[in-house]
């Protein structure tokens, strides 16, 4: 389970998130709130990608930025800035290398992926940066999946695709989101940023 206790960050002296406490007890969540209120960061943090300015981000009672707790989360976001000098397939493998799961083959196939395997990620289209970001996310099957946005850019079947994954994904799962899909889908528990501070 995901706790957020006291949570501050700032960014250039604005306080994004002030003194946020929350318990992720169920296992769906959609983040909702206005651009800037602070979503994204919230999941950054939750990932142990963005370090607080003070509080705690626990999973199952341990810090999120251990190595064995950052290896069960898989997170997607355009914040995260990858390599630009490795092909898609190159960091693929090195993910893999460092999760020590499976080359994930199928998820490629489904998100339509293979023609870019062999392209810069410098060089890939928003779209398929988004694909490239979900595979990282997910290819290590985590045990705690966060999703900024995650069918913003995507084509019709690769989004469709995805929301059916999502509706069978075991582990918990949080994702920001303005989408119908999400907003109005009863399987999540809607939060609203605003109602944390």
């Amino acid at each position: 389970m995901l706790n957020l206790n006291k949570v501050t960050k700032s960014y250039q002296q604005k306080v994004v998130l002030q003194d946020i406490t929350f318990n992720f007890t169920e296992q769906r969540y959609c983040i909702v709130g206005p651009n800037g209120s602070g979503k994204t960061t919230l999941l950054m943090l939750a990932a142990g990608l963005e370090p607080v300015d003070c509080g705690d981000v626990m999973v199952n009672q341990h810090a999120v930025y251990t190595e064995e707790i950052k290896k069960s989360i898989g997170v997607s976001s355009d914040r995260i800035v990858l390599p630009q000098f490795l092909t898609a397939k190159q960091l693929l493998v090195f993910h893999c290398s460092q999760h020590q799961c499976p080359y994930p083959q199928e998820y490629i196939e489904k998100l339509n992926f293979n023609r870019q395997l062999t392209t810069l990620i410098g060089d890939l289209s928003l779209g398929n940066l988004k694909k490239m970001s979900l595979l990282l996310a997910i290819s290590h099957q985590p045990s705690y999946l966060l999703l900024d946005e995650p069918t913003t850019g995507l084509d019709k079947y690769s989004r469709e695709w995805l929301l059916k994954f999502l509706a069978g994904y075991a582990g918990q799962l949080i994702v920001t989101s303005h989408e119908e899909c999400f907003v109005n889908n009863t399987d999540f528990n809607q939060l609203n940023i605003a109602d944390l501070s």
